[in-house]
């Protein structure tokens, strides 16, 4: 058992937020992995609560593996305060999760879970939450219901695991939700949308190491399976060699993801907001 994370540090990284992450990207990146691992491993509760708001703050998509196991944190303040960071990172790959904690026997969880689903555009918020930076700003024309067959996702790279394949379809189904129906009856969409992961790999480049992903998209009417479109994106997610370890690649798998993902959808849902 590591010693506790010390409190200072903790509120050092509150006080700094996301100017430090980008000022001193090497040091930030530890700092990160120190906190991910208090939340997960620290014996006061408190401060698996500064952490998991820590994190939060940070935004730093790599953090939700972490937030989302505090979900299930025997503490309730570590739990209220996971949901709430993970509300605030925006992500919909948490959403399925949060939604879970909407029933936990603590009211403030099911509080801070509620606020959470708002910001991620699940049920207990009507609207979608505002774009990400990066993501295409795109409405849905009103007056017109579409519907999407999502499929699951495919692995061509053979490194991606079901976790990362079921990530991408949630994914996809929170980018497709404010314009139509994601949940048809099995081939009753008037689209649907089949995924690929096309390439993972890890590599070294210099003093970085890289966590690159590719993925495509395709969109096809139905009846029939015509193809409509299809797109592909690309990302890649750097770290400093000196102070990676192995225990920070899927995080580092989860972002290159989610990035390609907004790449190559965002001419997908382009296609879509002018049915």
């Amino acid at each position: 058992m590591r010693a506790p994370l010390p409190r200072l540090l903790l509120f050092a990284l509150i006080v700094a937020g996301p100017v430090a992450v980008d000022a001193r990207p090497a040091r930030a990146a530890a700092r990160i992995e120190d906190v991910e691992d208090a939340l997960a491993h620290d014996r006061s509760y408190k401060v698996r609560v500064d952490a998991a708001l820590v994190l939060g703050r940070l935004h730093e998509p790599r953090s939700i593996p972490a937030l989302i196991g505090a979900l299930r944190d025997p503490n309730p303040a570590v739990r209220a305060s996971a949901a709430q960071s993970l509300g605030r990172i925006g992500s919909p790959i948490a959403k399925d999760a949060v939604a879970k904690a909407l029933v936990d026997p603590v009211p403030l969880v099911r509080h801070m879970a509620k606020e959470a689903m708002k910001q991620l555009g699940g049920a207990d918020g009507e609207t979608p939450p505002p774009p990400t930076p990066g993501a295409p700003a795109i409405r849905p024309r009103p007056g017109k219901k579409l519907s999407f067959e999502v499929k699951p996702m495919g692995d061509q790279s053979k490194r991606a695991g079901n976790a990362l394949r079921s990530h991408m379809r949630d994914f996809m189904l929170a980018q497709l939700r404010p314009f139509g129906d994601v949940e048809p009856a099995e081939h009753e969409g008037m689209f649907a949308v089949d995924g690929v992961i096309k390439d993972l790999s890890t590599s070294t480049r210099g003093g970085e190491v890289e966590v690159s992903c590719a993925v495509q998209l395709v969109l096809s009417r139905q009846p029939g399976g015509g193809v409509f479109l299809l797109t592909s994106g690309e990302a890649t997610v750097q770290r400093p060699k000196r102070q990676w370890r192995p225990q920070q690649k899927p995080g580092m798998e989860l972002e290159a993801l989610e990035s390609a993902l907004r790449s190559a959808s965002e001419d997908l849902l382009n296609q879509i907001s002018r049915q």
